[in-house]
């Protein structure tokens, strides 16, 4: 009796974990059945994050357009160190995910590190820059 309440109690505090285990979607790109399957299914993940961070960036840069001059913000100014700071992003991002390519330079998993790497901080960029779009 005592490993029969036992088996339904460890069951009990199991079925949350073994439902959100079905339920979570498999990522895709693990399904891939080769090196050059993985690099083609990264590569369009990143193109689709690349497309979401360039909308929310060209959302801010609108939005730095149409805000208040009354307010006595230099606008124009805040637009400049956007760019700048966007540009150090782009040479920071390539620089660091380049030097996790050459750290697998003799395997071929390299292409997949880079673009992780490369889809990582994009999709931390875009949500930075959506954060400070809600905050303007």
């Amino acid at each position: 009796m005592n490993c029969s309440l036992i088996s339904i109690a460890m069951l009990a505090a199991m079925t949350p974990v073994l439902v959100n285990a079905l339920t979570k979607q498999v990522d895709p790109c693990v399904r891939q059945s080769n090196t050059v399957e993985i690099n083609q299914c990264l590569g369009n993940r990143l193109e689709a994050r690349d497309k979401a961070l360039n909308a929310a960036y060209a959302s801010l840069l609108k939005r730095l357009d149409a805000s208040d001059p009354a307010d006595g913000v230099d606008y124009q100014a805040v637009k400049r160190q956007l760019v700048d700071a966007q540009r150090a992003w782009i040479t920071f991002s390539k620089n660091d995910c380049s030097g996790r390519y050459e750290l697998y330079a003799g395997g071929t998993i390299r292409g997949a590190v880079y673009a992780g790497c490369m889809i990582e901080h994009t999709e931390r960029r875009t949500n930075d820059l959506r954060r400070w779009m809600s905050t303007n």
